[in-house]
């Protein structure tokens, strides 16, 4: 997966893949710092409790909303439905 021909990390991408899987839609990406290669993605969907089984190593996950990568400082926002 890229963004803007910015490659995205691979913990990342298996974050964005699982949350589209469990019914989220990504309604923003972008590239925070080309240099560093920092990406910014918001997701959309409802929340459930599998949201709090996810464990993807390299991954944070700041607060309710928020999951960022220890890689690329990369970020996933999550807006409920």
């Amino acid at each position: 997966m890229q963004i803007e021909k910015v490659k995205v990390c691979n913990p990342i991408e298996i974050l964005v893949d699982t949350l589209v899987k469990k019914g989220f839609e990504i309604v923003e990406s972008e590239v925070s710092d080309y240099h560093f290669h920092q990406l910014y993605f918001k997701l959309q969907g409802k929340y459930t409790d599998e949201l709090e089984q996810i464990h993807i190593d390299k991954i944070k996950k700041i607060d309710d909303t928020t999951f960022s990568c220890s890689c690329h400082w990369s970020i996933v926002e999550l807006i409920y439905k």
